[in-house]
């Protein structure tokens, strides 16, 4: 065992070093986690990109001069679209004669985004907490791919990683979506809240 020296205005004693999971004392740890942009240098005289010289701390990459133009490009390009729009995708329960049930239910249609298709429900599950949504089978077993009560399209239309954005052709096209009922965000839908069994019993 490793004692260290302790000194105080009243004595000197020693204690035991404290180390950490990899076997370091207090001072090697902090040296070795300096962060590295403390201490750096140009990878060639005149250089911008700079490597670090000491510390082992996650650092991102170093940006070339290049790099950090490209990047500015694509934020200044992409700033505005490609951009999401949104629609309500969802029918009111009604009654015999077809009238709107007042605080009645509220049904994803088919076209309504899912939340997690690569997750379902199990169907007991989905029933006890009010999912809503497509019917499928897990494992076998049933269960709920559930949806939101909203769909999303893509302005511009069938955008792809890598396409160039025309500016004045995707304000032409977000325009006629929004006069036909399209949003920019779903808080601007006035969704109604889904209740639970639970909650639904309460009432």
């Amino acid at each position: 065992m490793e004692l260290e020296q302790v000194i105080t205005e009243q004595e000197v004693r020693y204690r035991p070093k404290r180390r950490d999971s990899c076997g370091r004392d207090e001072q090697t740890a902090r040296a070795m986690d300096t962060p590295p942009a403390s201490g750096s240098k140009a990878l060639y005289p005149g250089s911008k990109e700079h490597i670090a010289i000491g510390g082992n701390k996650v650092m991102p990459p170093p940006l070339s001069a290049i790099d950090e133009s490209y990047a500015a490009t694509i934020a200044e390009v992409f700033s505005e679209y490609p951009r999401a729009l949104y629609h309500k995708a969802f029918k009111r329960e009604r009654d015999a004669a077809g009238k709107i049930v007042p605080n009645g239910e509220a049904f994803p249609l088919p076209t309504a985004d899912a939340i997690s298709p690569n997750y379902p429900t199990p169907m007991n599950m989905a029933q006890r907490n009010g999912v809503r949504g497509i019917v499928a089978t897990s494992e076998g077993s049933p269960a709920i791919i559930g949806q939101h009560l909203y769909r999303t399209c893509l302005v511009p239309s069938g955008w792809h990683v890598g396409d160039k954005i025309d500016l004045a052709a995707c304000q032409k096209e977000e325009a006629a979506l929004l006069k036909a009922g399209w949003v920019r965000s779903p808080n601007e839908l006035n969704l109604p809240k889904p209740q639970t069994v639970e909650e639904e019993s309460d009432e």
